[in-house]
């Protein structure tokens, strides 16, 4: 479980996994208006492609589907990028918001929702919605999607939520193009340029001890090309970090005390790629960060590439069937006025006697283990 504070407002990101056949437990024994959103050929991918690089989308709906969108750039297959051993399941995402110590007015609440990618494929099923809630999507193009949950009011020891549940396919990729045909871009793509505008939380790429350290492997390997300059950081970090589980200390923490979890060593490695002009973003699967670079072809169309900084030795493909939540680590949130590392997990009440409570909740429901392998470097 991880879980974020915001100036007293508790939001639990709980994850579970459950193994069909099984019977969905109810999440409120209270009133609910449920909509089947889509059915087989009727499903439709969350994306779109309106010229802004934020859109936003409503449910509006307390009994209405989402307004069918033609399906993103961003989710198109890369051919490059090879898909294998599909593997298809169904996840829950629910949003409630309780008021435990006395009512609130007017709240807000956010979360994140799976969207489609290169190598995934979400399709929504059917929603639940509380009396008088109402619901609205928003698309960063390229990044994530975010659900926003609205309440009129909840009364002391009430709550209201959303729950969705979708399907989804996962791949595992393997990148094709032999890294010797591949150059640095000259600039970052579309998707990454809001990412990479500002500091990213725990990035560190001002620290003397980041620059210095990506200085001298840069110089290492200046004269191997892209790829090998990428993969000489991918290297330092596996083999001189090690991994040591715990909450999110930044890049600086791994550099200075040699160990961290998939976070720490994927901002450190995502760093050292921003500092030497690379553009890189993190991968944010459920209990799980990994990195991905972006080179050009010799046609000079653009590849994002994947990699596995801690556990199995990845580096252009890798294996990962949990959903995708975000790609990127800078993200503002709208409610708390800031920039986070994490698609927003947040609430906040315009008027209300007491704090509300935020619990987002995960579940995956499959009929196979689709956890990754144990993160502890192979080397």
């Amino acid at each position: 479980m991880r879980v974020f504070i915001r100036d007293g407002i508790k939001a639990a990101v709980a994850i579970t996994l459950l193994v069909l056949p099984v019977s969905l437990r109810a999440v409120a024994s209270d009133e609910v208006e449920e909509t089947v959103v889509a059915d087989g050929a009727d499903a439709t991918p969350a994306t779109n492609d309106a010229p802004s690089n934020s859109t936003e989308s409503d449910s509006e709906a307390k009994s209405g589907a989402p307004a069918k969108q033609p399906r993103s750039r961003y989710a198109v297959p890369d051919p490059a990028l090879e898909l294998a051993d599909p593997r298809t399941y169904r996840l829950k995402v629910i949003i409630r918001v309780e008021a435990p110590d006395g009512a609130v007015k007017n709240v807000v609440a956010m979360g994140p929702i799976p969207m489609d990618w290169p190598e995934q494929r979400v399709r929504l099923i059917s929603q639940k919605l509380s009396p008088l809630a109402k619901c609205s999507e928003t698309i960063l193009k390229g990044q994530a999607a975010i659900l926003k949950l609205q309440v009129p009011q909840i009364a002391k020891g009430g709550s209201a939520f959303v729950e969705r549940l979708y399907e989804i396919t996962r791949y595992r990729t393997k990148f094709s193009i032999p890294g010797d045909q591949l150059k640095l871009p000259k600039s970052n793509p579309t998707e990454l340029r809001e990412q990479a505008a500002g500091d990213a939380p725990g990035m560190e790429t001002k620290s003397p001890k980041m620059i210095e350290l990506t200085q001298a492997l840069r110089k290492s390997s200046e004269d191997a090309g892209a790829w090998e300059t990428i993969k000489s950081f991918w290297s330092w970090t596996r083999d001189n970090v090690k991994f040591e589980n715990g909450d999110f200390r930044g890049a600086l923490f791994a550099i200075e005390n040699r160990c961290g979890d998939c976070e720490e060593m994927s901002a450190l490695f995502v760093g050292m790629c921003r500092l030497s002009s690379i553009p890189a973003r993190t991968v944010w699967v459920e209990g799980h960060d990994y990195p991905e670079f972006y080179l050009l072809d010799q046609q000079g169309k653009g590849h994002w590439i994947p990699a596995q900084v801690v556990g199995p030795p990845w580096f252009g493909e890798i294996t990962e069937y949990r959903p995708i939540f975000q790609k990127g680590d800078r993200f503002y949130d709208p409610l708390q006025k800031e920039y986070v590392r994490y698609v927003p997990h947040t609430v906040k009440a315009a008027d209300g006697q007491a704090a509300p409570k935020l619990i987002v909740d995960h579940q995956i429901i499959a009929d196979s283990d689709i956890n990754g392998p144990s993160y502890n470097n192979a080397k």
